[in-house]
């Protein structure tokens, strides 16, 4: 009877619990609410993006190209202020020391000059002091001169600089540029030797060239090959696997016996604070405006490719980049 009695009271204990966690449960908590997703509102005013170079260089054709296709998409104004200097150091440090990290200035990013920038000089930046939004485009590299010009090929530049070591005056972007690399490269290379002479962006060191300043550069394609359409300069090589359809009668520099490819990529980035949610709308915005068939005609007209990246794809690409570049910068002393 005892054991009988006991057992029902464990069993109304039992109910009892049941009730009372029925209770509970029909019961919303602090804790078991989940947390509201707050929507960002952006951009809500104009958007602007600050160059460390003149007009008329790579940084600024993206932005002539790409900026159009944003403010439609994001229903703002896209505006452009020029700052050149220090190579787009000026710039770079900007947005890293003193840009409220709002979304609503951002920079331009390019390698390998804005991490080549980084670790060849004093230069005020680190690359982990932005946050990369999206790449859009590439440009190969090209070796112009003047049209009257006596170097007809780019062996005989090669062999005249072989000849006479330091007697050449070649212009580049500026020091610590995709030019200024590639041109040390294929001099270490070729075993040759030139003067570089630095510019402020690819734009300055075209005019140079077709003004008989200088007597060739190693640039970008994007944006000279217009010059080179229009007879204004002529190209030598051009610094890709296989020729450009657009160049047909301008070898590689594989053809010249010079094992070396180049070519700078270009999107855009912000202070390394700038809420993920920017970060992310903007990114979305660049890739519709990679798929838009007006913006890759714009592109391929100008021999760019577009090379669209971002998230984690693009951050693993610049990090990979960055060791290469800190690699060869260290075996051959390129420290400015």
């Amino acid at each position: 009877m005892f054991a009988a009695r006991k057992s029902g009271l464990t069993i109304l204990a039992i109910l009892t619990l049941c009730v009372l966690l029925a209770a509970c449960g029909g019961q919303s908590t602090p804790s078991s609410k989940a947390p509201e997703t707050k929507k960002v509102e952006y951009p809500t005013k104009a958007v602007q993006v600050i160059h460390g170079f003149k007009p008329g260089g790579g940084s600024d054709q993206l932005a002539q190209f790409a900026q159009p296709f944003l403010e439609k998409i994001l229903k703002v104004q896209f505006a452009n202020v020029y700052k050149p200097g220090a190579d787009g150091a000026i710039v770079w440090k900007e947005l890293a020391r003193s840009t409220k990290a709002d979304g609503y200035t951002l920079g331009t990013l390019m390698t390998p000059k804005t991490q080549l920038n980084s670790i060849t000089a004093d230069s005020g930046y680190k690359m982990n002091d932005f946050v990369p939004i999206a790449n859009m485009i590439s440009d190969p590299g090209i070796f112009i001169v003047p049209v009257d010009s006596p170097f007809k090929t780019f062996k005989e530049v090669l062999e005249y600089a072989k000849q006479n070591p330091g007697k050449l005056k070649i212009g580049n972007s500026g020091t610590g540029g995709n030019g200024w690399y590639n041109g040390l490269m294929i001099q270490k290379l070729s075993g040759t030797a030139w003067n570089n002479i630095p510019f402020e962006g690819d734009g300055p060191v075209i005019t140079a060239v077709a003004g008989g300043h200088v007597e060739g550069a190693t640039t970008n394609t994007g944006q000279s090959i217009a010059m080179v359409k229009g007879g204004k300069v002529r190209a030598l090589a051009v610094y890709t696997d296989k020729r450009l359809a657009s160049l047909p009668d301008v070898p590689t520099l594989k053809e010249i016996g010079v094992d070396f490819t180049a070519a700078s990529y270009r999107g855009y980035l912000a202070p390394k604070d700038t809420p993920k949610e920017v970060v992310a709308i903007l990114a979305d915005a660049l890739e519709q405006v990679s798929k838009d068939p007006a913006f890759i005609k714009l592109c391929s007209d100008s021999n760019l490719s577009v090379e669209f990246m971002k998230g984690d794809a693009y951050k693993a690409y610049l990090d990979k980049e960055l060791k290469q570049l800190e690699q060869v910068v260290a075996e051959n002393n390129l420290k400015k």
